[in-house]
């Protein structure tokens, strides 16, 4: 935990600014807080506040440890206060007179806490009002099979790794949600099976919180987060699409790109992530049904949509022999009246070699011509932002 420094570049995503006089709860705060990888909490004495916004510290929440009061009877406190006015503050104090009350009510404090302080109250409090701060709108990827077995799990899990893989920060502000609950194939694909039992979750979704986030992640080696989970009767269950919405809002809460693999069944979940997502993928194989059912499925996130939806018609699986495709790029044109269309080459042997060792195809043969039409496709369509 560092002394607030206005010129520091933040890397985790959420900024906290700890004022308080009590090292050892200083030490407290900041050691939970950072322990699930969201915030960077920057300590600091409370006689620190009173200078007011330095030029660039941009925090995105404050905790103030007013203490017995003492610093609410200082002069230029509300002045403080004023150039902290755009940021949530949570106050924490022990029992105060009633004049101190008075004061810290005129301090326009978001939330009040009492010593001693309950670690559970505090998270619930920092995570609800630091929740329309200055946070920026998470970016939702989705991938969504026109057919079973287009492939869509292959794309999203490797477009979750191309922006995992650009840095550190990247790899822990980027996580893949897979919806398909039936097959788990995201954690399956790599060999990670998710041991959580979420029958109580899932039964009572208002217990899935940013802490209970971490204990039921997967992780790759890199730093990507994976949510994955085989519980095929989830979607028949009273509070399943509660869950699945729970879920997905803690996400956005916890990550700037959330990837999401999206099975294309009628959900009650199906299309709320299709009229949110900022990117979409409709993956599609090269043959008659096939290009039937993209065809339905891009009419009909364009009449939930509109024109303004960004989308991106992905056929997979193309052959490497031109007589071995039925259509060309301008028969495709014609079904889907829509140029935005892009291929993907079939490299059989590359994708059972990385299905047998349970590793991504880009850590089989980097240099293989799918994986660099993917990065081809990644860098177009998710560089932009």
């Amino acid at each position: 935990m560092n002394a607030i420094d206005p010129k520091l570049v933040p890397t985790r995503r959420k900024q906290i600014a700890l004022y308080t006089a009590d090292p050892q709860f200083r030490r407290e705060i900041a050691s939970r807080l950072e322990a699930l990888s969201i915030y960077d909490v920057q300590g600091a004495e409370p006689e620190a506040f009173l200078k007011g916004l330095a030029g660039g510290g941009h925090p995105n929440l404050i905790i103030l440890d007013v203490g017995q009061g003492e610093i609410l009877e200082k002069p230029g406190l509300m002045e403080a206060r004023a150039a902290w006015s755009h940021v949530p503050l949570i106050a924490i104090s022990a029992e105060l007179r009633p004049e101190q009350m008075r004061n810290l009510v005129r301090l326009n404090a978001s939330d009040w806490l009492r010593k001693p302080l309950d670690g559970k109250e505090l998270l619930n409090a920092v995570t609800f009002h630091d929740s329309g701060s200055q946070a920026s709108k998470s970016r939702i990827i989705t991938f969504v099979g026109a057919t079973g077995g287009a492939g869509a799990t292959t794309l999203a899990l490797a477009a979750a790794e191309y922006l995992a893989a650009k840095s550190p920060e990247s790899a822990a502000s980027t996580c893949l949600v897979d919806l398909d609950f039936q097959n788990a194939n995201c954690g399956a694909y790599l060999n990670l099976f998710n041991q959580f039992d979420l029958a109580g979750i899932v039964t009572q979704p208002d217990r899935l919180d940013v802490e209970l986030m971490d204990v039921i992640k997967l992780s790759r080696p890199n730093g990507l987060t994976i949510y994955s989970f085989e519980r095929p009767q989830l979607p028949f269950e009273p509070n399943g699409n509660e869950f699945v919405f729970k879920l997905l809002d803690l996400a956005a809460y916890r990550f700037s790109d959330i990837v999401i693999d999206l099975p294309n069944l009628e959900t009650s979940w199906h299309k709320p992530v299709l009229s949110t997502s900022d990117e979409i993928f409709i993956v599609f194989e090269l043959n008659l049904a096939a290009l039937r059912q993209a065809k339905r499925l891009y009419g009909k996130i364009r009449e939930l949509r509109g024109n303004g939806a960004s989308i991106t018609l992905v056929a997979n699986k193309q052959k490497r022999k031109w007589f071995g495709n039925h259509f060309s790029r301008k028969d495709l044109e014609k079904v889907f009246k829509a140029s935005n269309i892009k291929s993907i080459r079939l490299d059989q042997a590359l994708l059972t070699d990385s299905l047998n060792r349970a590793i991504l195809p880009t850590e089989v043969d980097a240099r293989a011509r799918f994986n660099k039409e993917l990065k081809a496709l990644f860098r177009e369509r998710l560089d932009a932002r």
